[in-house]
């Protein structure tokens, strides 16, 4: 067992690498393995390329046959852009197949399970499958609930302010602080935004630095705002960074969806809810639809109370800077009322981490049963 959690791990690790390259697939890492040494291994290449198991199973060729193969998502058993991976693994000879998590998409959920034991190969599902279900959450959510993983993230100060009175907030974090944050950018597919950070901010929302080395495309930039408060210039509009998706209402100014379209940018009109704030829901499914895994949630305050009031967060990251803005700054979450400690959010962290002078902490909104 020890031994299978072992080469499981590598195959997790495995997948890892492939975050910024897979999606619309899921980050699936594979290890072959036979007599105790490796023979094969691989991730899932872009959309349309090979899945993991096929890249390992081409690496360990012969040695295949006989061999143990481990992978992190149940393999697929069905035609879609490649051909299924577990006719690859019967045809290889593979006689026993670990698998950390079976695949929720209704295309595979089993089938690719039940495919294998007919053919008399050993599976065992189950493998370190809480390290696996870390690794590939917000696949796994987005397949399910058909729209993406919410994560929001926020740079403040120590006494919990976006922005001193000014409203303007760069930068309250460090520069390695902001080299990480991009991390974040990279494992998402989508980035969003409201029109007062894209008015104040002049935001290009896309990835840099290192990350952006290991990239395929840059995420998709995404804009909310229900009166076209935002003109078609700035480089939220410069189409050469990367594209961009505008959500807005019906009541959007005269001539500005147009503008935004001559700018190369897509429009949906959505409809709104309370206050007159375009629909989350809505906006979410969208987005699901066009296979975005992740959105990244980058602010401002105002946005970020509303996704949190629509229970629309699933991760809250939180890059705490040096720094201390007094009453007049911006909150974290502006127009966010609580009455008493029982209706308060709650938030289980995950995980924290210095960086510079400045912490990480991420954490899991605990949503109402």
């Amino acid at each position: 067992m020890k031994l299978d959690e072992h080469f499981m791990e590598l195959a997790i690790a495995l997948g890892e690498e492939a975050r910024g390259i897979s999606p619309p697939n899921p980050w699936v890492g594979c290890v072959i393995v036979k007599d105790g040494h490796i023979v094969g291994s691989g991730n899932t290449h872009k959309s349309g390329g090979n899945h993991a198991e096929i890249n390992a199973l081409n690496e360990a060729a012969d040695h295949a046959i006989g061999a143990t193969l481990y992978v992190t998502l149940e393999p697929c058993s069905h035609f879609g852009k490649t051909p299924p991976c577990v006719d690859a693994i019967i045809k290889a000879k593979i006689a026993k197949v670990v698998i950390a998590l079976t695949d929720p998409d209704k295309k595979v959920c089993g089938q690719g399970v039940a495919k294998l034991k007919n053919a008399g190969i050993d599976v065992v599902v189950g493998v370190c499958k809480e390290e696996a279900f870390n690794s590939l959450e917000s696949y796994l959510y987005q397949r399910v609930n058909s729209k993406p993983f919410v994560v929001a993230k926020a740079a403040l100060s120590i006494d919990g302010r976006t922005a001193p009175f000014s409203g303007t907030s760069q930068w309250i974090s460090s520069e390695k602080a902001r080299e990480n944050a991009h991390q974040l950018r990279f494992q998402s597919q989508a980035i969003l935004v409201g029109s007062g950070t894209a008015l104040m901010d002049q935001p290009t929302l896309n990835v840099r630095g290192q990350a952006r080395d290991m990239l395929l495309n840059q995420p998709l930039r995404v804009l909310f705002d229900a009166r076209g408060k935002v003109p078609a210039t700035g480089p939220l509009f410069d189409l050469s960074i990367a594209k961009t998706l505008v959500f807005t209402s019906k009541d959007c100014k005269e001539g500005v969806i147009e503008a935004w379209k001559m700018a190369g940018a897509e429009v949906e009109v959505i409809k709104t809810c309370c206050q007159e704030k375009l629909d989350i829901e809505e906006a979410l499914l969208i987005l699901g639809k066009r296979n975005i895994i992740q959105l990244l949630v980058e602010g401002g305050s105002t946005l970020q109370a509303s996704f949190l009031k629509n229970q629309a967060i699933n991760r809250l990251v939180l890059y705490i800077g040096p720094v201390i803005l007094g009453d007049s700054g911006t909150p974290l979450f502006k127009d966010f009322f609580v009455n008493s400690l029982k209706d308060a959010p709650r938030l289980k962290l995950l995980d924290t981490k210095q960086i510079d002078d400045c912490i990480r902490l991420d954490y899991k909104i605990l949503q109402d049963e």
